[in-house]
Formats: structure tokens, sequence, C-alpha cells
């Protein structure tokens, strides 16, 4: 059974194991599909924390890393919710950002090959 936290002994090629597949999963997609993995991709790999399972950035530090307007990273990060990438644990409120956690069944899933 795999462990469900990529922590500890093997935990570093889970990881990779993981951006493998998305990697994969957008070569196999359209221009978009795999500019929205690259983007996620890019997020996972820039500011989800592992040990706590979570990921935790505001609208504007990822506009500046993807170098879109905010406006795009709202539609961005909707459209991963949509696919059941990511799940919102707590919304944004005064003075703090969302946290946002991953939701690795459903990244499996999605990029398993048939």
């Amino acid at each position: 059974m795999l462990a469900r936290k990529p922590l500890g002994q093997g935990a570093a090629s889970k990881k990779y194991d993981l951006l493998t597949a998305l990697g994969a999963h957008a070569c196999a997609g359209t221009k978009h599909r795999q500019k929205l993995i690259l983007r996620f991709m890019t997020l996972v790999t820039a500011r989800y924390n592992w040990q706590r399972e979570e990921l935790s950035i505001g609208r504007a530090e990822l506009a500046r890393l993807w170098q879109v307007d905010e406006r795009t990273v709202k539609r961005e990060m909707a459209r991963l919710r949509s696919f059941g990438w990511i799940t919102l644990e707590s919304p944004a409120r005064r003075g703090r950002v969302a946290t946002y956690a991953l939701d690795l069944t459903a990244i499996r899933a999605a990029t398993r090959t048939a």
C-alpha cells in the first residue's frame, strides 16, 4: 500500500513520479491543457508544503510567478478545482491567503494511461 504522505524514505521519488506523470499527461494534451498543467507543476514545485499537505500562495504572487494577471490566476485555479486536483481548505480572508490541498488520488486517476 502506498503511503498517503510522500515523506521519509522514498519521498523524493514519489514527488518526482507525480511531476513526471503530470508532464507526460500534459504532452498528450492540447496546448491549453499543456499550459494549465505546466502552471500547476510550477505551483506545486514552488509552493506546495509536503509536510503540512497544503498549498498557500496569494493571487498576486501567483500572477507574478506565472507571468499573468490576477484574473487568469482566478480562472486557472477554478479550473484546477473543477478537475478535482486541488481542494479549498480555508478561503482567503482579510490579511490571509487561501490554502489548498492536493488531491493526489484524483491527480493519479487523471494521469493514468488507458
